[in-house]
């Protein structure tokens, strides 16, 4: 049986580099102003010491409602207030952007392209780093990741941990970092592990979204098996290298009820037929999605993603999604080979008997270092197969990230530029058909409510036929206060076609501007909106400016 965390003898060999050991990491603190290497369970001298640091987590599925709210009661009345779970899901994009720079300096091996990304696969990085020396900013990421990142005492206790937000109005762009789905919000998760088994209830309230006001997103159980784990539930998912959106698969859309599994550290094959694939991974589940659909109820979604990084710094992820079954469909053995079959007419009929939608993906980013500066290079490309016998409609998406820091303002900062355009194109001229066609992306003849759950798209945020472009700078000072500012510039629906955002085009620029911060109550998120203009709103419109709030506290 496998095991979440690493082994004792592991955990007594990771280390936080620092420049003299007797002093902290260059005046950075961790929340809560406890010097660096001290308040993650390291003495400056480098023995370990008995702080533990409380970690954030996020929250979500579906199932009854009594039960979970008496687990939840029971569970709360002898809980203490930690946790440990197996892996960092999305929704922290600081902690993203440590864990990118650790991979751009090696400290890290193994893809860095999708999440939940395994702390086995993190853990496995920082105890090989031995006693390589880093830039400081480079340490400073070292302690905030192995802050976060689960203790071997952690595995003996129950987490707890509430979220609340209120928002004027939910962002039209949903990226990496959690922000609301609703004007209101609150939540409560309690997650224990056993060894090799982890368990995470989550019970929320949403004001007024689809379906019950009251939902039990990101609630799963998982079960590691060797170096594999397997999990049911509705845990958050998010593929690729942006952060403005999971063009195949993103968090905009509500998690899933869904089966799978994953490898927990993506080490080499050990036979040399194959070793030259380098570090690699297998994601695999199998989903359902709502019963009121308007094409048929509780379709099925089958996810398979292999994801290699045979250099260092290059991530390679090859995903194939399809839509399949649901009421009066078709749903046999036969219906799923013919699926699987990504070539001919087996998969593409273009009639009633066509097995589902299918989606393939190619997400490519490197990464890597000038002197004290991270860099990475991504980029996604979807395709739709319009036209048989092979896939033949593309659109994607390209960005770059900077990483780095300043001693004049003591700041770690970060640029980012990601541009992103949804239209199906012709790959160069290459492919059959026309050079653009609309209305192709996310949709289907058959499933007409599209690739959506709950009326969200499951991947790109603003749905077919739209483009954006961001431009983000972030900062983070000595006290873990993390700031950002952005610019978008947004073209929905520019066909005017089927869209869930908008029945009709609309142009939009958009600055966003917040900070997050530890406070003694809680991890604080407050963010403002200025747009110049709104969805289904025909012609110019009034602007609107929204202004949005979040805490998470783990007690």
């Amino acid at each position: 049986m496998g095991e979440f965390v690493p082994s004792g003898d592991e955990l007594r060999r990771f280390r936080v580099p620092c420049p003299r050991p007797d002093e902290p990491l260059r005046g950075r603190q961790l929340p809560g102003g406890r010097d660096g290497p001290a308040a993650i369970g390291i003495s400056r001298t480098g023995k370990e010491t008995g702080l533990v640091d409380r970690s954030s987590r996020g929250g979500n599925p579906g199932a009854g409602l009594w039960a979970p709210i008496l687990l939840a009661l029971v569970l709360v009345l002898t809980a203490r207030p930690l946790a440990a779970e197996p892996w960092v899901e999305p929704g922290d994009a600081q902690l993203r952007r440590d864990i990118e720079l650790l991979a751009a300096f090696r400290v890290i091996d193994g893809p860095v392209i999708s999440w939940p990304l395994s702390w086995a696969q993190i853990s496995a990085g920082l105890a090989a780093s031995g006693e390589r020396v880093y830039p400081p900013h480079v340490e400073a990421a070292i302690a905030r990741v192995r802050a976060h990142m689960p203790k071997a005492a952690d595995y003996r206790r129950i987490g707890r941990e509430v979220r609340g937000a209120v928002t004027s109005n939910a962002p039209l762009v949903r990226g990496f970092d959690a922000v609301a789905r609703e004007d209101g919000e609150a939540s409560l998760s309690l997650d224990k592990h056993w060894s090799s088994t982890y368990v995470k209830a989550t019970i929320g309230w949403r004001d007024d979204q689809v379906g019950n006001d009251i939902h039990y997103d990101n609630s799963y159980i998982a079960q590691a098996w060797g170096n594999w784990v397997f999990y049911a539930g509705t845990p958050e998912q998010w593929w690729g290298g942006g952060y403005d959106g999971g063009f195949l698969i993103s968090t905009n859309a509500r998690p899933v009820p869904r089966v799978g599994f994953q490898r927990l550290n993506p080490k080499p094959f050990q036979t040399k037929w194959l070793s030259w694939l380098g570090n690699w991974n297998i994601i695999v589940s199998l989903g359902r999605l709502e019963k009121i659909r308007g094409d048929f109820e509780r379709p099925l979604l089958w996810e398979t993603r292999l994801e290699l990084s045979p250099i260092d710094g290059l991530d390679i992820g090859l995903s194939r999604t399809f839509l399949l079954c649901g009421k009066t469909r078709q749903c046999t053995p036969g219906t799923f080979a013919r699926a699987f079959t990504p070539f001919g007419r087996f998969d593409n009929t273009g009639t009633n008997n066509e097995p589902g939608d299918q989606i393939a993906n190619v997400d490519l980013r490197y990464g890597g270092h000038w002197g004290g500066i991270a860099y990475a290079f991504f980029g996604t490309l979807i395709a739709e197969d319009k036209n048989p016998p092979i896939v033949s409609k593309y659109s994607g998406q390209l960005g770059m990230t900077l990483n780095g820091y300043s001693d004049a303002y003591a700041l770690d900062w970060g640029l980012r530029i990601e541009a992103s355009d949804s239209q199906a194109h012709s790959f160069f001229g290459l492919t059959t058909g026309p050079e653009k066609e609309p209305g192709v992306t996310f949709n289907h003849f058959l499933f007409t409510d599209g690739y959506t759950f709950r009326d969200r798209t499951i991947g790109f945020s603003l749905d077919t036929d739209s483009r954006l472009l961001t431009i983000e700078g972030t900062a983070l000072d000595a006290d873990q206060r993390s700031y950002w500012l952005r610019y978008r510039h947004a073209i929905v629906n520019e066909t005017n076609r089927k869209n869930v955002i908008s029945a009709n085009r609309e142009g939009i620029n958009i600055a966003e501007a917040g900070v997050a911060l530890p406070t003694p109550y809680g991890d604080l998120r407050l963010e403002l909106r200025a747009m110049d203009d709104r969805p289904n709103t025909p012609g110019r419109s009034k602007g609107r400016v929204e202004a949005e709030a979040s805490i998470r506290f783990p007690f």
